[in-house]
C-alpha cells in the first residue's frame, strides 16, 4: 500500500521567517519534507537544532553563505546538501529563482537521509521511506506518479520509471542513539 501525495495537492505557505514560500509534502513532531521556492536573494528561517538537507529539483543553483561556516554552492540538481539549520544562513541566487526539495529533522529525536536514483537502481521500497518524483515518470507498485509527485510507502513495493526518471528516496527514523 503507498499514501499518493501529488504535488498539485500541496498548500502554499510562508516559510517561517515570512522571506519565502514552501509546499509541505509531510511533516510530523521533529521532521518535514516538502518543496520551498527561491525566489530571490533572502535569509532562511533559523531551524536551531534541525539538521536540513536541501535537493535542487529546478533552476541554476545558489549559494548558502553561513556566519563562520563556509559557504555551500547547490548548482547540480539532485545532489542533496546537509547543513545545520541553526547556522545563520543568506542564500544567494546563481540565476534565477530555484525549486527545492527540504528534509529537517530534530537533533537527538530523529534522523532522516535523502537518497537520489534512477527508479530502476532504487531496489525494492521499504515501508517508511518517501518517493518524490524530481523528473520523469516513476511507478511504484500499481501507483503512477509524475513530476513533484510524492508517496509514502507503507508495505514493501517495487519501483521502475521513465528513462529520464530521477526520485529522491527520503526516510525518516527515530535516533535511538
Amino acid at each position: 500500500m503507498t499514501e499518493h501525495l501529488p504535488f498539485t495537492a500541496l498548500s502554499e505557505s510562508r516559510w517561517a521567517n515570512g522571506q519565502g514560500r514552501k509546499a509541505d509534502i509531510a511533516g510530523g513532531d521533529g521532521w518535514s519534507l516538502g518543496f520551498a521556492w527561491l525566489d530571490g536573494t533572502a535569509p532562511f528561517s533559523d531551524y536551531t537544532g534541525i539538521n536540513r538537507t536541501i535537493t535542487l529539483v529546478e533552476g541554476d543553483g545558489f549559494v548558502l553563505d553561513f556566519v563562520g561556516q563556509p559557504p555551500l554552492s547547490v548548482t547540480r540538481m539532485g545532489v542533496p546538501a546537509d547543513f545545520d539549520g541553526g547556522w545563520p544562513t543568506q542564500c544567494r541566487l546563481l540565476g534565477g529563482p530555484c525549486c527545492v526539495l527540504n528534509a529537517a529533522s530534530a537533533r537527538g529525536r530523529w534522523r532522516h537521509a535523502v537518497r537520489i536514483v534512477a527508479p530502476h537502481g532504487a531496489g525494492r521500497l521499504q515501508a517508511g521511506n518517501f518517493v518524490v518524483v524530481l523528473r520523469g515518470q516513476a511507478l511504484v507498485g500499481a501507483d503512477a506518479v509524475g513530476p513533484r509527485d510524492s508517496l509514502r510507502v507503507t508495505a514493501p513495493k517495487a519501483i521502475s520509471g521513465s528513462a529520464d526518471a530521477l526520485v529522491a528516496l527520503v526516510h525518516f527514523e527515530l535516533d535511538t542513539q
